[in-house]
């Protein structure tokens, strides 16, 4: 005979699960799936004109996809799914341009727009050479404010007076535009301490000034208080050379002021033959560099229009030289994948060789990035020279299925086996901009 019935029956009725928490417990993993689902789900889609794709959504949401637009061809392909939440469709573009396609749970309400852009199929030299730069600011780049020392040995700051700052460009001088420094110190030292107007451009925006040039203690010279560059050279990598507009793009990355930091803009430019002479491997904590001769004997082999986030592009003049890249298709965003791919880089003289490397992490959310990509070397070859991504690989083309999908930007400076990329398409779409101008 058991005495506990009772008991134990209370018991049980008390923890029954209260239905009310069901509903809330099944809301609160509906809004959890959709905030999830959003930030997973592409906001961009690059397809080329008249190939096949494969595009598949895995969410509890049972999403379901539809387009109006008349370049657009998608198909659900159901049958051909793995588990209960995925939804896998064939799409191809018929033709060049925009488009959206439309992603709705159960078909019924709304929870992504994805923006669709369709481009033609492009073939380009994929380089990989070392290249000299040679670049003239588009005025005169303040790195650095300082103080006149006075005869007595007071200090003034003029340039501070006058309110300019390290990183402004000063564009004119008492209405002359300034093409070097020179010019600058021109005009100030004829100017006897009289009061100079400048016009300067800070983040895109111009402004003007007016500043007093005092005598220095030292040598009885007038001076600004500022210390200035209008000029910067190196060398990097040729990722792609378009013979048909003509065109290049190089580094992946923009070329900044190592004073600075900000992103220098062009006056002029060239771009130069260049070889590799000896290398300094990188260490964890320091990275390594290309040791490169553009100087001793140049050769211009183009121009330097653009200098931007993307990387420096201009015209190109050597473009039926075959050693400047191999014929390979672009392969847009939406077409890389992590797994093994290959770069093309120059090590030793003008040589260029592909190497393995594993692309580790993709980040399609925002394309205006040039960190798209985690890529690490794999290729026992480069990692025994050079300890992995080093100084002036910068631009070294991505290779990955045969196409070209895009170039190394960065190198991460605690682990040079480790790297950034940026996409191909955000180069091509700079250099076809620079070509229709």
């Amino acid at each position: 005979m058991k005495v506990t019935s009772h008991v134990e029956r209370d018991f049980f009725v008390k923890k029954r699960i209260n239905p009310s928490s069901i509903i809330f417990l099944l809301i609160l993993v509906f809004i959890v799936a959709y905030i999830v689902t959003i930030f997973i789900l592409p906001n961009n889609i690059t397809l080329i004109t008249g190939e096949d794709y494969n595009l598949s959504f895995i969410s509890p949401l049972f999403l379901k996809a539809s387009s109006d637009s008349k370049i657009l061809l998608l198909k659900n392909n159901s049958q051909k799914a793995m588990t209960a939440f995925e939804n896998p469709y064939s799409l191809k573009a018929i033709d060049e341009g925009q488009a959206e396609i439309d992603l709705r749970m159960f078909g019924i309400i709304p929870v992504k727009t994805v923006q669709v852009r369709s481009i033609v199929n492009q073939q380009v030299l994929a380089s990989g050479s070392p290249i000299g730069i040679k670049l003239k600011t588009d005025g005169i780049v303040i790195i650095n404010v300082s103080s006149v020392i006075l005869e007595d040995g007071s200090k003034v700051s003029p340039a501070e007076k006058a309110g300019l700052l390290t990183g402004d460009i000063i564009l004119k001088a008492n209405g002359k535009d300034l093409g070097k420094i020179g010019d600058l110190i021109e005009i100030v030292e004829n100017s006897e301490g009289k009061p100079i107007k400048l016009v300067y451009k800070r983040k895109n925006t111009q402004y003007s000034t007016v500043i007093t040039p005092i005598k220095s203690g030292d040598d009885d010279k007038y001076r600004l208080g500022i210390w200035v560059r209008d000029s910067s050279a190196g060398i990097g990598t040729l990722t792609f050379v378009d013979p048909v507009n003509k065109v290049y793009g190089a580094l992946g990355h923009g070329i900044n002021d190592i004073d600075t930091g900000s992103l220098l803009q062009v006056g002029s430019g060239e771009l130069l033959e260049s070889s590799i002479q000896g290398i300094k491997k990188g260490i964890k904590g320091s990275p390594g560099e290309l040791e490169g001769d553009f100087l001793s004997r140049p050769r211009v082999i183009g121009d330097i229009k653009l200098n931007c986030d993307f990387g420096v592009f201009g015209n190109f003049n050597d473009t039926t030289n075959k050693k400047w890249g191999r014929p390979m298709q672009i392969g847009p965003h939406s077409m890389v994948h992590e797994g093994p791919a290959t770069i093309l880089a120059c090590i030793d003289g003008n040589e260029v060789k592909e190497y393995k490397i594993e692309i580790q992490k993709i980040s399609r959310l925002d394309l205006n990035s040039t960190k798209n990509m985690v890529i690490c070397i794999t290729d026992e070859r480069l990692l025994k020279s050079t300890g992995g991504i080093v100084q002036g690989m910068s631009g070294s083309p991505i290779i990955q299925d045969g196409r070209l999908v895009g170039a190394v930007t960065h190198v991460f400076i605690n682990d040079p086996t480790r790297g950034y990329g940026v996409f191909i398409e955000s180069m091509i779409n700079k250099s076809n901009s620079l070509a229709k101008k």
